[in-house]
């Protein structure tokens, strides 16, 4: 591509008669004309208009600005608004039906809110905090293009308990199951980022913060700002990161910083340097005159976001069982959770000893008949099959975001402890599991036994022994929160 940029900004323009092709064209801002050829034309520039249009949908974006400077007959080619469009949409994939309104043209669209749509094509969002500055519970945003507005938003993804019902367990008699129905929804009162166009344009430059119109509260302001990925040579276990080691992700960032990564070395020096995994908001209440550009910061504080590589938490014919999840967590209220089934021979997750405990072998039902588990079948596609996790994209006081809350080691055969065959759980996989518990402030944490009721592939249970609880989980389906109709 550069030896073709070259070759072509060596060429002059000369006036000649060649046979008039913009008519095969798709739209552009203006038409190809017969003037503008070259007097020593190159491979390129004497194809037909059709195949050079063909050609360019290859490119990125990149190369089509690249492209646009070097001759007034190949810039017509690459502002043909189709090929922008694909950029857009590229983006956006769970809108299909959108068009570039209000902007004038899919180019300007991809212009006026570069270089953020990042933000939109991962639309999965966890931070280190909460938007109230918890440093233990975090946050679950939701990010989507509202094209009403032409504007890039992110939303807080909460859950709160549905109603319950109380049931007694007939395998369990001294055990209550309070049954779980909740009430999942983005909270669009206050979001936690507002990109609007043109903000990156006022400022051109990768390395600064970008002022938002977030918040209900007068006084209340964020900013946001883009990261460069830490190198996995310079990550150590001693170091504070985000996200943390069990969570399977593209790049990691520095997590602390005794001045609040204001210094540009946590910013990238270039576009080329921006991280598509993370970004930071800074956040404060400021106290002054309205329009006042100084005030006094009071209670400023960072949140550190990353996203998850849709391929953990996307559902398959193989591992059915991982995904975004939400799950009843009683006083402590709902919290969301990232499913992730690894394979037998998967040796990417963390070892089998991370999760020993005195208490492992000492489940309540080592003693069942093992004569029911001989009838039953793995399954051809290995649904049930090789290591379940559950991690905490939020927490609680307890047990905090980014930590297992349990883990089934294997919920094949080798794990199985029994097909329920009780009223509420009936033909429900129950195997063995471990959960993670802890005194507040994460304290004396460990894993204690329990078991995963794999009641089917949108809910699950988890039976905590030592506790006499029945904890549920259900499936969230992210996808039916990224329409803003």
């Amino acid at each position: 591509m550069d030896t073709l940029i070259r070759i072509f900004r060596s060429r002059k323009l000369a006036l000649s008669d060649p046979p008039d092709r913009s008519a095969a064209l798709p739209h552009m801002d203006f038409p190809i004309t017969p003037t503008m050829v070259y007097a020593h034309p190159s491979t390129l520039t004497t194809l037909p208009a059709e195949i050079i249009y063909e050609i360019l949908t290859f490119l990125p974006w990149t190369s089509l600005v690249s492209l646009s400077r070097t001759s007034k007959l190949l810039r017509a080619h690459a502002f043909i608004d189709s090929l922008w469009a694909r950029f857009v949409r590229e983006n956006v994939p769970f809108q299909p039906h959108l068009n570039c309104h209000p902007a004038l043209s899919w180019r300007e669209l991809y212009i006026s809110l570069h270089p953020y749509w990042f933000l939109t094509r991962n639309k999965i969002w966890f931070s280190d905090k909460a938007h109230s500055g918890g440093r233990m519970t975090g946050n679950l945003v939701i990010v989507r293009y509202d094209p009403r507005r032409q504007r890039i938003e992110g939303l807080r993804l909460v859950a709160k308990h549905g109603v319950h019902d109380f049931e007694s367990w007939e395998w369990k008699p001294e055990v209550i199951i309070h049954t779980f129905n909740p009430k999942v929804e983005l909270w669009a009162d206050d979001p936690i980022v507002k990109i609007d166009p043109g903000c990156y344009a006022q400022h051109n430059s990768a390395n600064e913060e970008i002022l938002m119109q977030t918040g209900f509260s007068t006084g209340v302001k964020s900013m946001i700002s883009l990261c460069h990925g830490l190198p996995p040579h310079l990550q150590s276990n001693a170091m504070a990161l985000w996200p943390p080691q069990i969570i399977p992700v593209r790049e990691r960032v520095r997590n602390e910083s005794r001045h609040l990564f204001r210094g540009e070395g946590h910013r990238p020096s270039s576009l080329s340097d921006v991280s598509e995994n993370t970004f930071r908001i800074r956040k404060w209440v400021e106290f002054g005159g309205i329009g006042t550009p100084l005030g006094a910061h009071i209670g400023e504080d960072v949140m550190t976001f990353s996203t998850v590589p849709d391929e953990y938490y996307t559902a398959t014919k193989e591992r059915p069982w991982q995904g975004i999840w939400v799950g009843d967590y009683s006083g402590h209220g709902c919290e969301f959770l990232l499913l992730i089934q690894r394979a037998v021979d998967d040796s990417s997750g963390p070892p089998k000893s991370a999760f020993e405990s005195p208490l492992q072998h000492h489940h309540e039902t080592t003693c069942v008949n093992r004569r029911r588990l001989l009838p039953v079948e793995e399954g051809e596609d290995g649904s049930c099959a090789g290591r379940l996790e559950a991690i905490k994209l939020t927490g609680d006081p307890n047990v905090p975001r980014g930590e297992y809350t349990w883990v089934a080691e294997d919920i094949g055969s080798a794990g199985l402890l029994r097909i329920a065959d009780e009223r509420i759980f009936k033909g429900a996989r129950v195997v063995r599991s471990l959960g993670h518990s802890a005194a507040r402030n994460f304290r004396n944490d460990k894993f204690i036994p329990s078991q995963l009721i794999m009641v089917n592939k949108n809910t699950l249970a988890q039976y905590w022994e030592d506790f006499g609880h029945v904890s549920f989980y259900q499936r969230v389906h992210v996808d039916d929160y990224l329409n803003t109709f």
